[in-house]
């Protein structure tokens, strides 16, 4: 199976050497642009992807989610849309949902979830979510996400589920980086796709890594 070597990044990476990054073997990078409904490093991600698009990385872009029902995520999806429409993307457009601090419901935050993820589509980006394994497995109605791309943290010798992609460590070196990044896997090509590959059964571990 090909499997493809990315990295995500937000504020918190600082100042960013893209051609150094590149040269690394890196081929994608999830960009941090906005959380909420309000956002002071918007601009991180307006400085850095096109500076990583030019460097020839595939760049998709991922929220922060805050909401616990279906209408604080139509208010987040509108803003992150927005946000991000300035910018030629052509890696998934991403909501990245990592806690449950109002303890909604598995009903309510999946009807969330799941209104967030058709705004993306509606707006022409392939949907993607990024959680956690137990959180996605626990948090949420697994069964009713099924059409959505998958990109999973768990920082494990293995994944133990399938995913499109995989976020098996938050300490990686990456030459052009100063700091310590998320390392990403994925399994497939997001590049101009759509919702209609299913993700593999059985992972590869990044050490089988082609590049």
């Amino acid at each position: 199976m090909t499997t493809i070597k990315g990295i995500d990044v937000s504020h918190w990476q600082g100042v960013i050497n893209w051609n150094k990054v590149a040269k690394d073997g890196v081929k994608f990078v999830f960009i941090k642009a906005t959380e909420g409904t309000s956002y002071s490093k918007l601009s991180y991600f307006k400085e850095n992807a096109p500076k990583a698009l030019s460097a020839g990385l595939k760049v998709g872009a991922y929220h922060y989610a805050k909401f616990a029902t279906e209408a604080e995520a139509k208010a987040e999806a509108a803003y992150f849309i927005d946000s991000i429409s300035s910018i030629g993307l052509n890696y998934p457009a991403v909501l990245d949902l990592e806690e449950n601090k109002k303890n909604a419901k598995k009903k309510t935050l999946t009807d969330a979830v799941i209104a967030f993820l058709e705004a993306i589509e509606d707006a022409g980006h392939t949907a993607m979510l990024y959680t956690g394994k137990s959180f996605l497995e626990n948090a949420l109605d697994e069964s009713r996400l099924k059409k959505y791309t998958l990109w999973i943290a768990r920082y494990n010798s293995t994944l133990g589920r399938s995913a499109d992609i995989w976020q098996h460590s938050d300490s990686g070196k990456i030459n052009g980086i100063s700091t310590k990044v998320d390392l990403n896997v994925a399994y497939r090509d997001f590049t101009d796709t759509e919702n209609t590959v299913s993700p593999p059964i059985h992972p590869v571990h990044p050490q089988q890594l082609i590049l």
